[in-house]
């Protein structure tokens, strides 16, 4: 049997599918309201045999007889055929496959009160002349395939926890609108590497949204005297990372630096310059 039903299960079926009814009156299709109680209550009888979201859509259509059709975006979710067509309605099919963003299935309900999914867009009439056949699942305990909206969700996981301690790898396998503006983030001196405990003081927390998981937390030095001191106090103990270069390079652009403590920095400066080639964020601080 499945994973119970939880909130990640929840708010992916609202986000992906949309349930409609043919309206006869003004030949249009709306949307259907769906009783999600009655749902819950049928969706474990489909998960003996299929995954969750060929389980959550046979549980719907089950109990909700009014649906005709379903619509999702394409790659966000994946169901299973329970037919065969024959004849000139598989080559239908073949004409009608879905060819923009979304995909749509239609639901062949004949007299006998049994109903079958089909994969593409079919009016009634169509569907009571279709030769249709059932078909069987295959075992779903041979071949488990993963929820594609949890696959992005741990791939965007994973980049996240790499961005506390490496930008670039992090970086590389994020969505891309998280990573454009982070990117941005970047230019100005934000870094996603989470600060050495003895300089987390001196650091500004933000957030930046993901799009599966918590936000991101990025961090920013304000370079003040007390923190030069510290960087002189603990320069044997500091490891060289990019995050810790953009910020040193950062503020010695910015902050005043006293003699004192000028060595040390340069120290830094130098080292970083040797380590990344000049090349500490993804842009040049040099108009921010």
């Amino acid at each position: 049997m499945g994973t119970r039903f939880d909130e990640d299960n929840y708010k992916h079926w609202k986000d992906t599918f949309k349930f409609q009814s043919y309206d006869e009156d003004d030949a249009k299709y709306k949307d259907v309201k769906i009783n999600m109680e009655d749902v819950m209550d049928r969706i474990d009888h489909y998960r003996k045999k299929y995954d969750e979201d060929d389980a959550f859509v046979r549980a719907v259509i089950d109990t909700h007889e009014k649906v005709d059709r379903i619509m999702f975006t394409k790659d966000l979710a994946h169901l299973t055929e329970s037919n065969m067509l024959g004849g000139f309605a598989s080559l239908l099919q073949l004409m009608r496959e879905s060819r923009g963003e979304m995909e749509i299935w239609s639901v062949a309900r004949p007299a006998d009160g049994n109903w079958f999914l089909v994969n593409g867009s079919f009016s009634k009439r169509e569907l009571a002349n279709m030769d249709l056949h059932k078909k069987e699942p295959k075992d779903k305990r041979k071949k488990k395939k993963e929820n594609p909206y949890q696959e992005l969700k741990k791939k965007e996981e994973t980049a996240v926890e790499k961005l506390k301690s490496n930008e670039k790898d992090g970086l590389s396998h994020l969505p891309i609108k998280v990573r454009e503006k982070l990117k941005e983030k970047f230019s100005k001196g934000w870094t996603t590497e989470e600060p050495l405990s003895f300089f987390k003081e001196f650091y500004d927390e933000s957030e930046v949204n993901s799009v599966f998981n918590e936000k991101i937390k990025i961090y920013k030095l304000k370079a003040t005297e007390e923190f030069f001191r510290q960087l002189k106090k603990y320069s044997a103990h500091i490891p060289i990372s990019k995050g810790f270069c953009k910020s040193i390079i950062k503020s010695k652009n910015d902050a005043d630096i006293t003699s004192e403590v000028e060595n040390y920095v340069n120290h830094f400066v130098k080292k970083c310059n040797q380590k990344y080639e000049g090349k500490f964020g993804l842009h040049s601080f040099d108009n921010n």
